[in-house]
């Protein structure tokens, strides 16, 4: 893509939270050039946010110069999704059920429109904008309330049959550890994901005034409490674990981490790096870096636009 091009070429990148929608118009050379939020007010319907989606859509179309092209429409959405149909099958966080938000707005825009899960796109972003851009094999992984990953591996994103790979907070790390919510037993999310650590540190550790979330898990380690510090610890033991198999499977250059629970260089995550030295094989762990993501929180957006500029 010529410096022109990346002036004139435009995505628009939507992500949906349960509490807020930010939408963002990306240049092609990575630069947001505007922004829109809103309130996702699930309970109102789906028709409500269609018509709140379309006119923020419009009013990012409204500021793109009068040279610019708008490539396409990417969504970021949590929970099930159908890529193929454009459809989110099911957000539980959202109540929606085979709601064909991506459909419904490339008919109504005649652009193409994807759409994706946060983890995935935020590999995407890394891959097209972030410090070493074009990095042919890197991983990005998200520790926040969950735990997922993105694979960019020869510069492709690998989604798999049904759009699902990546659901590395379900592989087992514990092969007779507890029954995880999607039914598998020992799944690495149970003991490292942010849900985790606050949900065991409300049934081990001393009552308080507030529940413990996962940020005061991780201050309260950092700081050196003993009872947090041994959560912690055993959050870092089993992902590091995890990442050794993602080193070992993929062999990337880059493993690339976010989410609330990665948000700063805690304890967490200095103690899952010692164990990635310690138990990767050497070869292998000598060619991967791991580092926090500096994309900040928009990198869902520049991710979701971002799957326009891949490979140009």
């Amino acid at each position: 893509m010529t410096m022109l091009d990346q002036q004139n070429e435009y995505a628009i990148g939507v992500d949906i939270g349960g509490t807020k929608t930010l939408l963002a118009l990306v240049q092609g050379n990575g630069t947001i050039v505007q922004q829109q939020q809103f309130a996702t007010l699930p309970e109102q319907g789906v028709e409500d946010f269609i018509s709140r989606i379309e006119a923020s859509i419009l009013s990012l179309i409204a500021g793109m110069p009068e040279a610019g092209k708008l490539k396409g429409i990417g969504i970021c959405s949590a929970g099930v999704i159908d890529a193929a149909e454009l459809s989110i099958v099911y957000a539980a966080n959202l109540g929606w059920h085979n709601f064909k938000l991506g459909a419904i707005l490339q008919e109504r825009f005649g652009v193409p429109v994807i759409l994706g899960n946060d983890a995935n796109l935020a590999a995407v972003a890394e891959y097209v904008w972030g410090t070493q851009k074009q990095a042919k094999h890197l991983i990005y992984v998200t520790v926040s309330t969950g735990v997922g990953a993105g694979i960019i591996s020869n510069g492709q994103l690998l989604q798999g049959i049904s759009d699902s790979a990546g659901e590395f907070g379900h592989i087992s790390v514990d092969l007779r550890g507890e029954r995880c919510r999607c039914g598998n037993y020992g799944c690495l999310e149970n003991y490292s994901s942010g849900t985790a650590l606050a949900h065991i540190a409300n049934e081990r550790l001393e009552k308080r005034e507030e529940p413990w979330t996962s940020k005061m898990v991780l201050e309260q380690a950092d700081a050196g409490h003993l009872g947090a510090l041994e959560l912690v610890q055993q959050a870092a033991f089993y992902l590091g674990n995890g990442i050794v198999t993602l080193i070992h499977l993929f062999n990337p250059t880059q493993i690339i981490f976010g989410g609330g629970v990665m948000s700063s260089e805690n304890l967490l995550f200095v103690l899952m790096k010692q164990i990635v030295e310690q138990r990767a094989l050497p070869d292998m762990r000598k060619q991967v870096e791991l580092r926090r993501t500096n994309l900040g929180k928009e990198i869902a957006v520049l991710g979701a636009a971002g799957m326009f500029f891949m490979n140009e």
